[in-house]
């Protein structure tokens, strides 16, 4: 089995490399492995470099050192390959992918997780790359797309400025007019908070957006909350933040919660869209499901 560890050294909170390599580097001659270690400048190398050593065709672990974005990048490389075997060790402001596995614990268990098994993960295809976690049009993009600036801006990470972006958002538009179509059949039109299609249940820095949401099972879960008054908006947001809103009566008459294979959303303006913390302005988009997309690295014990 051959090794490959990608990673960029100046991305998210803490040195991912740094930390680590000792480590990787004792097991894979512990192990006798093939290895080497890739460094990368941007979202475009990792989705490049990963896509490069996967075309080798050889039987190849490629493990991504790095956070949400760079999982995402890393991933759009090598989806569909069955030689791959995908592997994360978070080192990242959220790490909010790997929430939805029990958390950043059993991948940064270094020795045991180079040799653990592998299991099938979704993706979800979006029309221009695809995302491993949650898409989403609404405020919760909004405040995705603000995040982004304020920590390109200010040099702000984490949940901290994921915060300061909530409060801001709020003082704007809080919605969006949508027409929303579960596998094209089930139809939704009004004013939204947001609309969302998930493979994992974690993003935005630990909110609990799809708390049901398995990244295995071939189906995204889709979650629409409509229109409230900001006031009522703001008292909602800690049952939204822990996944307990599906059984909270606050939210009867507000959320809808499907699963299937697409949603397609159309705006009556263009908004902002995330894609596993990307962000564009569209006016429409699709989210499809790509069953069994990545063999992710799994290590005991986790989900």
């Amino acid at each position: 089995m051959r090794y490959v560890f990608i990673a960029n050294p100046k991305a998210g909170a803490k040195n991912g490399l740094a930390k680590y390599r000792e480590r990787i580097t004792a097991t894979c001659e512990k192990l006798g492995a093939e290895y080497k270690f890739m460094l990368t400048r941007s979202g475009a190398d990792l989705t490049d470099f990963a896509r490069s050593e996967g075309e080798k065709g050889d039987a190849v672990r490629i493990i991504v050192l790095g956070g949400d974005g760079g999982i995402c990048g890393a991933a759009n490389g090598v989806i569909g390959m069955e030689n791959v075997e995908f592997g994360i060790i978070p080192c990242g402001s959220g790490n909010d992918y790997v929430k939805s596995f029990g958390g950043a614990k059993g991948f940064e268990d270094i020795e045991h997780y180079l040799t653990a098994p592998s299991r099938y993960v979704d993706a979800i295809d979006t029309g221009h790359f695809a995302s491993v976690n949650i898409c989403s049009m609404g405020i919760d993009a909004i405040i995705c797309d603000r995040t982004n600036r304020m920590t390109a801006a200010k040099k702000l990470l984490g949940p901290g400025a994921y915060s300061l972006a909530v409060m801001i958002s709020m003082l704007g538009k809080v919605y969006n007019t949508l027409k929303v179509t579960i596998d094209d059949s089930e139809v939704y039109e009004g004013e939204f908070m947001f609309s969302l299609a998930a493979c994992g249940q974690y993003y935005g820095g630990g909110y609990r957006g799809a708390p049901m949401a398995d990244p295995g099972d071939g189906l995204l879960d889709f979650v629409m909350i409509r229109r409230v008054s900001k006031l009522k908006m703001a008292s909602l947001l800690g049952e939204y933040k822990s996944g307990r809103y599906p059984e909270s009566k606050k939210f009867e008459g507000l959320l809808t919660v499907k699963r299937g294979k697409k949603m397609k959303i159309e705006s009556a303006k263009p908004a902002i869209v995330n894609i596993d913390g990307e962000c564009l302005k569209l006016s429409e988009v699709t989210f499809e499901v790509i069953p069994k997309a990545l063999r992710l690295i799994v290590n005991d014990g986790m989900q």
